[in-house]
This record gives C-alpha cells, structure tokens and sequence, in this order.
C-alpha cells in the first residue's frame, strides 16, 4: 500500500520537525502507536470518521485521550492538525508516507515473504541474505503464511518477485516435459 499525496504532505512536515529536534526515531514510534490504537478501536474510530461531530470536538476529544499519555509535543501537534483539518482517518496514511520517507533516507528496502508453514529464524535470516545480496540493499522483510501454497516461499521485495514455490517448479516442470514431448 502507498501513501497518498495528502499524507506525504503532512509526514515530510513531521519529519522536518522532529528531525531538526534529532527525536525523530522516538517521535515515529509514538506516532505509530498512537494511529495503531486508533486503527484497533472501532468505537474510536467510527467517531473520527463520523462527520455529524465537529472538528473542534474532535480535537478536544484527541487532547483529552493523549494528555499525559507520554506522547510528544510533535506527535500532539499532528495528530490535532489532523483532526483539525480533518483528516484524523488519514492518520495511518501518515505513518506509511513517513515510513517510506524513512525507508528511502537509510536506503532500506521492505518486502513479504509468503510461505506454507512459518520459517524458522535461520531460514529468514538465509532468504534476507540472499534478497539483500541480490538486490545490493538493505532489506526489511514481513513474513506471512499462505495456505494457498504447497511448500516454498514467495517474496515481493522493492518490485521484485523470488518465486522459489513448489507451484513454480512443478509448473517449470511441466513446461519441459511439454517442451521435450513435441
């Protein structure tokens, strides 16, 4: 999923302040918990998105759930922007423009690997290896199941596909049995 350009808009925003203050590694960590435990409570979030309840409401609202709540004065600030202007339900947009903000100044690259069964720690290690050697990047990878597949494992890296399924090699297979058969 991309961010939109509103979201870039305001995550470049955050960055700038955050970074001329040197916080910005503390500052995104709060930023995406606070978006996370909005995003998880559908009673929360049902009011941010209801447009009978006003701005200012809303605003109030989000000043009395983070008071005191260890969140940074930047991180307040964006979040009761958001909810001023509102856009409070991009704020999970907001998150991943600054994420791939991040991700392109430290020249990291994230992808998903799918596969059966869970992998072992050693064979994460092992495919991050071989995708970041590939790819002469560095590389952050998100691992998933899928029941779909018979064994192996798929990987979606920076626009990059490494098919090493049991699918892919029996449809190869295949392909060279038809071959030498005609």
């Amino acid at each position: 999923m991309r961010a939109s350009e509103v979201s870039k808009r305001y995550a470049k925003a955050f960055l700038a302040v955050v970074k001329q203050k040197g916080t910005h590694s503390k500052a995104f960590a709060e930023l995406q918990a606070v978006a996370q435990a909005f995003a998880s409570d559908a009673s929360v979030k049902s009011y941010f998105e209801n447009p009978m309840i006003s701005s200012d409401q809303k605003v109030t609202a989000v000043k009395a759930a983070l008071t005191g709540k260890s969140v940074s004065e930047e991180v307040m600030n964006t979040i009761v922007l958001l909810a001023e202007k509102g856009r409070l339900e991009a704020l999970e947009q907001v998150v991943l423009a600054v994420q791939e903000l991040l991700d392109i100044e430290e020249g990291v690259t994230r992808g998903v690997v799918q596969s059966a069964q869970p992998l072992s720690a050693e064979a994460q290690k092992d495919i991050e290896g071989k995708i970041s050697k590939v790819l002469n990047k560095k590389i952050v990878l998100t691992y998933t199941q899928d029941p779909k597949l018979l064994g192996g494992v798929v990987a979606h890296v920076g626009g990059w596909t490494f098919d090493d399924s049991i699918d892919t090699h029996l449809k190869k297979l295949n392909e060279e049995l038809n071959r030498r058969a005609n």
